[in-house]
């Protein structure tokens, strides 16, 4: 439709390889398709023409590179934003999809409030949906900062171009965290669909499944710490403290999941995290009757 706005969907692609076909055939599928696709190449492969070779020709797919290997989500996000024309952009990792119908529910929530977001749905390895963020909710919300930081479940905002500013921050995990923060700071509302309209995998190569997943979040936990403690994020205040008090909270937590992974309770951060109910439930766990 020549009314529809044009949505720039940005894809980091980092050992994408076997996943970006299933993640853009997701795209092609949609309702409002007024789109591109901007893929930001943080591994030196050449996406489009892996794609072309998997029958996937379209102009509306664009790639640029990073210049690096496995610089991090944040800067080929960033690169990708350089190639993007549309005045609405959307997020949409490399081996995710969209449900056929989420540009079109939730661009118009974008255009209206800023920032839209959707009830994410999780799926398991068996690719079964196995859990959202918000399961009771049925109608549309808006978020407060505690809907974005305690489910421990990322969201993929579709927003005005306008709110964009500097982009995502680098860090080792947990830059949509950051990003989705900073945006609800931005903007007076950030909608949330009742819908899983996003379809998020767990994937066994993704920091939440990897061995090394407590190195990793303790050296996020800390650097985020240091950068809402400098300013360097623009976050209200009181954002920016509910932001200090999560943080905090899951760098302790994360000591206990290290406990737990040495005991062999679990497997990897996303089971230990299933497990305690994202950490509320330790206690019960460590001591069941």
């Amino acid at each position: 439709m020549v009314n529809q706005p044009l949505v720039s969907i940005i894809i980091p692609a980092y050992r994408a390889e076997n996943t970006i076909a299933f993640t853009v055939r997701s795209v092609l599928a949609q309702t409002h398709d007024h789109w591109q696709v901007a893929i930001g190449v943080d591994d030196q492969v050449d996406y489009l023409q892996l794609l072309a070779e998997q029958g996937i020709n379209d102009p509306r797919l664009k790639q640029i590179f990073t210049g690096g290997i496995g610089s991090g989500e944040a800067i080929a996000r960033n690169t990708a934003v350089s190639i993007c024309d549309g005045e609405i952009l959307a997020n949409l990792d490399a081996d995710d999809a969209f449900a056929p119908d989420r540009l079109e529910k939730l661009v118009p929530l974008a255009e209206k409030y800023g920032v839209a977001i959707d009830n994410t749905g999780v799926y398991n390895s068996e690719l079964v949906l196995y859990k959202q963020p918000f399961p009771q909710r049925q109608a549309l919300s808006f978020a407060t900062a505690a809907d974005i930081l305690s489910p421990r479940i990322p969201f993929f905002p579709v927003f005005q171009r306008q709110f964009l500013a500097d982009g995502w921050t680098k860090v080792p995990f947990a830059a949509d965290v950051l990003f989705n923060l900073e945006l609800l700071s931005r903007t007076e509302k950030v909608a949330i669909h009742p819908d899983p309209l996003y379809r998020y995998y767990k994937r066994d190569n993704s920091i939440t499944q990897s061995a090394n997943a407590f190195e990793t979040a303790e050296k996020a936990y800390l650097t985020i710490l240091s950068l809402l403690d400098e300013g360097a994020l623009t976050l209200t205040n009181t954002i920016r403290q509910a932001a200090h008090q999560e943080f905090s909270e899951n760098l302790a937590l994360n000591k206990v999941f290290r406990r737990y992974m040495e005991e062999g309770r679990c497997q990897n951060l996303e089971q230990f995290l299933d497990m305690t109910n994202n950490g509320q439930q330790i206690e019960f766990a460590a001591h069941p009757n």
